[in-house]
């Protein structure tokens, strides 16, 4: 009875220890392992990934359809060792494994948790980290950009491997050394660069090197240069082909303002990035010439001739006309650079042929000549050209409110004009008009005292030369200012418009 008795005692103890491991390893593999609320479902791992290994560690990448942690299990066999992120947050997991030996073949599987302990565990992977002879060959071999050169550096190291007698690496060792003595200098740049050819908006630059380098150069405006400051690289802009080796260079630059001061400098790199560079050198971009156009005799006189022409930039210009019947030469023009030119030659001999050519010149002092075109004065049946015709209006605030009108205009020849005038825009009533001029002008000005204030006006000028051809401007109209109001005004005004009796008041 009693031997009974201590049995069942040794097994209800046996049992309470088996429940509390269990306890215990419940609460060590996940806190929640007694309490979970969640589904009940493991988490789904998929896309399970090596995404990159270098000679010492590996990067494991997999997915799971909900939040878990991350762990990793890895070995040299089967009997995985482990790597753990134990948040249990993410559905995307990267976990990186280090420490590992190059050139060596890993297996691993993924485990992920959810925060309901719910665990799910991959198949088996494996990756093999890359050699470190290996991969040191290839990060050299990829800094070589010709394919035949990579090719045969490859070799030669392979080759190397194999030599094992200390006597012989001496001397590939000694041959490397005098052979990259003479490849290990930077490119030399013969002589100066050549600027063989200068125009108003670009330069043509030419040089040599004495070894296969790429073609570049840095330039800048003489302003610029100067306001470097001194610490720092003093060119804006730089042109080139850097991928493009030769040993005879040459570089067109573009863009550049005519009549320009430049600095720049030259410079080469090889294909081991040696580069040579030369001193700063100055050049002057020249200055556009400016292009003649459309020389037009716009009207000829008994004694005048008038002639316009064009120019592509700003110029001064003038003619240059000869009598053919005495051959006097004179000229006549402009200092002003413009770009519209016209230019009125008085003083001529009635019934004579002339000749003529426009010159004109540049800033730089540049000059261009047209062709030579002829002309005879003949009998003036032309009327003057009335042009810039302008209008201003001024009230003085006098008692009376007076306003004075200024009106200015030209005429292509001596002009006598007659200013008139209607107030308003209807065509009926006598127009009104001011004094004739008292001598004959081609620049016109009249100063009129007559108009009211607040008022459309309609007026035209009319013109006659010394000959008698007469002319009529078209039709202009302008709008005298407003009376200014006194104080006592703006007050009735804005009580009348708060009370309406006040309009009443005086009646």
């Amino acid at each position: 009875m009693l031997f009974i008795e201590k049995r069942k005692i040794l097994l209800f103890t046996g049992f309470f220890l088996f429940l509390g491991a269990v306890f215990s390893f419940a609460l060590t593999a996940s806190p929640n392992f007694l309490f979970a609320q969640g589904d009940g479902t493991a988490p789904l791992i998929s896309n399970v990934k090596v995404a990159s290994t270098t000679e010492d560690s590996a990067i494991i990448t997999w997915t799971t359809n909900k939040p878990s942690d991350s762990l990793i299990n890895y070995g040299l066999d089967r009997n995985y060792g482990m790597a753990r992120d134990p948040a249990y947050d993410k559905k995307a997991h990267t976990v990186t494994v280090g420490g590992l030996e190059s050139g060596t073949t890993y297996y691993f599987r993924v485990v992920s948790s959810d925060a309901d302990g719910n665990q799910s565990l991959s198949g088996g992977f494996a990756f093999t980290t890359p050699n470190t002879l290996t991969a040191a060959k290839e990060r050299i071999l990829e800094k070589i950009q010709d394919s035949k050169m990579k090719e045969t550096t490859a070799k030669i190291m392979n080759e190397i491997e194999k030599v094992t007698s200390t006597a012989a690496l001496k001397i590939i060792q000694d041959t490397v050394k005098a052979a990259g003595s003479q490849i290990d200098t930077p490119p030399t740049i013969l002589g100066v660069p050549d600027l063989k050819e200068i125009g108003y908006d670009y330069v043509i630059a030419r040089w040599v090197t004495d070894k296969e380098a790429n073609t570049m150069i840095t330039f800048a405006s003489d302003a610029e240069y100067q306001n470097f400051p001194e610490d720092k690289f003093p060119y804006t802009y730089t042109q080139g082909d850097p991928d493009k080796f030769e040993t005879v260079h040459e570089i067109r630059i573009i863009g550049l303002l005519p009549g320009t001061k430049y600095h720049l400098r030259v410079f080469s790199e090889d294909k081991l990035g040696l580069t040579s560079r030369t001193d700063d050198q100055i050049f002057t971009t020249k200055s556009q010439l400016p292009i003649i156009n459309s020389v037009d005799i716009v009207k000829i006189e008994e004694t005048a001739v008038t002639v316009a022409w064009n120019t592509n930039i700003p110029a001064s210009g003038n003619i240059e006309y000869t009598n053919t019947e005495t051959q006097e030469v004179k000229t006549q023009g402009s200092p002003e650079f413009a770009v519209n030119h016209s230019v009125r030659i008085a003083n001529l001999t009635f019934g004579t042929q002339y000749t003529a050519i426009v010159k004109v010149e540049n800033e730089a002092g540049d000059k261009v000549i047209s062709d030579q075109f002829s002309f005879v004065t003949v009998k003036d049946v032309a009327p003057p050209i009335i042009s810039k015709v302008t209008n201003e209006s001024t009230l003085y605030p006098t008692s009376d409110a007076k306003i004075q009108t200024i009106v200015n205009w030209d005429t292509d020849e001596l002009s006598i004009c007659q200013f008139y005038y209607r107030q308003s825009l209807a065509e009926t009533g006598d127009a009104m008009s001011l004094d004739p001029e008292i001598n004959p002008n081609t620049a016109h000005v009249q100063v009129v005292l007559e108009f009211l204030p607040s008022t459309v006006y309609k007026f035209w000028l009319e013109c006659k030369d010394e000959t008698g051809n007469k002319s009529r401007s078209e039709d202009f109209v302008l709008f005298t200012p407003d009376k200014e109001k006194s104080i006592i005004d703006i007050i009735m005004e804005n009580f009348q418009g708060t009370f309406g009796w006040v309009k009443n008041i005086g009646k």
